[in-house]
């Protein structure tokens, strides 16, 4: 069976545009649900992450039939990636299991595996089991449990996670604590173990592999995901991972790290991670990594002046930081957020800083009169 048919079978509805999804929202009979998913979305827009929502869009069968390719838009990609991949003997886990489309794919794929999921909602897992009875599975059961402590007391020759850590974390959407994610790396690289890694290392077998689809757009928060996995012995080969890529069709374009990681006493460093996302993604140009690296390259940049805005907002407190830069004849107006947000403003190629003096100072001018600019401080250096 094709994923196309098996996603058919399941009754995933699909949406060609935003337009189309608002438009079939609205014309579902129970009003209600409009008004819920709207207010969820608009949350979600807003970086903030909270696992009660898939209680809402997996609660029931039909409601993760409209939703499930708005919410995971990861879904057909995801599934390909695993059509393609030669999993080792032994049954499968999937942590995080959310309404069972995953693990049934699986299930139907692999008949002489055992596969089990395990999902913290029991709504949620309710669904899971409803739409293991409609396409028939025997070999897969969802069970409601904690992830974090979780002792199945058995081991498994596959273990996967897609878009877990974030919401064991409660963290933010791109929400990131320092300016440079290169600079950052070295100490990204060594986190200590999370609830997930620990989870993972307990339950994975030697040989085992474990996949994992987590929401780690930026270089250094990857970094600090493969930190936590190398904490406990799991390190991700390279050489097998990619950056997915996918289009949702409310989010737009993204990119997403599917990292193929087992049992391993040696480490990925920070050198390697970096040139594995820029080298194996097809960065443009336009990327927030491909600029920071231009900045951060072998080239002696030199900071000629540097202001740093204090910012609170709807998404809470952070700040921006804006550089007047130069380097030989080169000049640039560099923005950059603890949010992950990379811009290069204003650049030229002749006349140095000097060019851009102007720009910069208006630039800081509308900043500075920014209602949501609380401080402002001079700063000297990247």
């Amino acid at each position: 069976m094709s994923i196309t048919e098996f996603l058919d079978s399941v009754e995933i509805a699909h949406f060609t545009s935003a337009e189309e999804f608002w438009e079939r929202l609205h014309g579902l009979p129970n009003k209600d649900i409009a008004v819920i998913a709207r207010t969820i979305f608009e949350e979600r827009q807003s970086g903030r992450v909270n696992p009660v929502h898939s209680a809402f869009f997996f609660e029931s069968l039909e409601n993760s039939q409209f939703f499930h390719s708005v919410v995971s838009p990861y879904l057909n990609v995801l599934l390909q990636e695993l059509d393609a991949i030669d999993l080792p003997p032994g049954d499968i886990l999937e942590l995080g299991s959310g309404a069972g489309v995953v693990a049934c794919f699986l299930a139907q794929k692999y008949p002489e595996k055992k596969v089990v999921g395990i999902d913290l909602l029991p709504a949620v897992v309710a669904t899971a089991q409803k739409l293991a009875q409609l396409l028939g599975l025997s070999n897969v059961e969802f069970h409601q449990q904690e992830i974090a402590g979780l002792r199945l007391g058995k081991t498994f020759g596959c273990v996967l996670s897609v878009a877990l850590r974030e919401e064991m974390s409660s963290g933010r959407q791109g929400s990131f604590g320092y300016f440079s994610a290169i600079s950052e790396l070295p100490n990204a690289i060594v986190a200590s173990a999370s609830p997930l890694s620990q989870c993972v290392a307990q339950h994975l077998a030697d040989g085992g592999l474990y996949v994992s689809l987590e929401r780690c757009h930026d270089v250094a928060s990857i970094a600090t995901w493969v930190g936590e996995m190398q904490s406990v012995g799991i390190a991700p080969m390279l050489e097998n991972s990619t950056m997915l890529m996918f289009t949702g069709v409310l989010t737009g374009a993204e990119k997403m790290p599917l990292l193929l990681s087992t049992h391993a006493d040696t480490r990925v460093d920070a050198e390697s991670l970096l040139q594995w996302r820029m080298n194996g993604s097809n960065e443009m140009q336009s990327d927030e990594l491909a600029i920071e690296s231009r900045i951060y390259s072998q080239r002696a940049w030199r900071v000629v002046k540097a202001t740093e805005f204090g910012i609170r907002d709807e998404l809470g407190d952070a700040a921006a930081r804006v550089y007047l830069l130069e380097c030989d004849r080169e000049g640039l107006v560099y923005f950059t957020t603890n949010r992950g947000a990379r811009e290069i403003i204003f650049e030229t190629s002749f006349g140095g800083a000097q060019i851009l003096t102007n720009k910069f100072e208006h630039l800081l001018g509308e900043l500075t009169y920014n209602p949501s600019v609380v401080d402002v401080r001079s700063i000297t250096s990247l």
